[in-house]
């Protein structure tokens, strides 16, 4: 099929006006879901382009999404930007990702520098903080929620189920007939840590086993290598646990390497889960057990809630919770 090369042409295989496509572009306006739908249907099959530098002049906006990041390298936050950049690009939006490292003074440069930038709308994920000054700009704040809706001004949170997620990998483990469960977990100010110790505290409280606080380790940071020095810290003083519930794939990675290191199996000797079920829990050998979020339904729904926002409306809810399953694999099968 031959490229269209403007406007009328898309509009013209799609069976609308000009008008309509332009309103489907710019996400303003009225028009049917299934309009939308195929319109960015023969957009995608004609690889066409929309004068973004055009556009923004006369609206004052770009076609830019800014997509602010705790770490990129994390490979749950690095899934999260692909989808989200996927949705961004089959609606015709280009995506503008700052990385962060984790350090509120870089994420406010960077909200600053995207506000200087007329961007269309920002996503944040898991931001150290919520920015009412961004009250006049379209905001979706994506895993972790903010601790009150005064504090969240006119944004909108999406999270996964935390709670839930760290109840079922710790019924995983007791359900294995582990008693003494070693948590893994990272506070820094990430309140979503907090909510799948909660779920890890609700699971054994159900259990009657109690917490040990000798099993109890708090990084600074989310690493392999931060997790696996702590966990090898523990064995060489001694301490013996049956389980490690970790609150991310990163730092369980970390456990199992650790583990290795000092001569024990996973999951003859001890049995581990994750969170996040990225692809490093298919790779970290035996294949760990993981809480699975939904990336590609979180990154749907925030694209979603943010183009409707662009178009002056306010969404129905503001705040969104997912449910998450629990992805079993060899870590805990003896």
């Amino acid at each position: 099929m031959e490229k269209a090369k403007s406007i009328k042409e898309i509009a013209r295989l799609a069976g609308v006006s000009t008008a309509t496509v332009s309103r489907v572009i710019n996400q303003n306006g009225r028009f049917s879901k299934e309009t939308e739908e195929r319109v960015l249907r023969v957009i995608r099959q004609n690889d066409y382009t929309p004068n973004m530098s055009a556009k923004g002049l006369r609206t004052s906006r770009t076609r830019v999404i800014g997509v602010v990041v705790p770490d990129i390298t994390n490979p749950h936050f690095a899934n999260v930007v692909l989808h989200l950049e996927m949705e961004f690009t089959r609606r015709g939006y280009s995506c503008l990702i700052c990385n962060t490292n984790e350090s509120s003074s870089l994420e406010k440069k960077h909200i600053r520098s995207l506000t200087a930038q007329n961007v269309s709308g920002i996503v944040l994920i898991s931001s150290t903080r919520n920015y009412t000054e961004l009250d006049s700009l379209p905001v979706v704040y994506v895993d972790r929620p903010s601790r009150s809706e005064k504090e969240r001004g006119e944004g909108v949170m999406i999270e996964s189920d935390n709670t839930q997620g760290g109840y079922l990998a710790t019924r995983e483990l007791l359900g294995a007939g582990c008693r003494h469960i070693l948590i893994l977990k990272c506070l820094g100010n990430d309140s979503n840590q907090l909510a799948r110790y909660r779920g890890f505290q609700r699971a054994i409280g159900e259990a009657g086993v109690e917490e040990e606080e000798a099993l109890r380790i708090n990084l600074d940071a989310v690493s392999i290598d931060g997790a696996r020095k702590a966990v090898a810290d523990l064995l060489d003083g001694g301490v013996a646990f049956d389980a490690v519930m970790s609150t991310t794939d990163t730092m369980a990675a970390g456990a199992v390497i650790a583990l290795r290191e000092h001569g024990l199996s996973v999951p003859r000797d001890v049995l581990v889960t994750g969170f996040d079920d990225c692809q490093l829990a298919e790779a970290c050998g035996p294949g760990l057990t993981s809480v699975h979020q939904d990336v590609a339904e979180m990154s749907r729904l925030a694209t979603e809630l943010l183009f409707q926002m662009m178009r002056g409306e306010r969404p129905e809810r503001s705040h969104y919770r997912l449910p998450v399953t629990l992805t079993v694999r060899n870590s805990t099968r003896r």
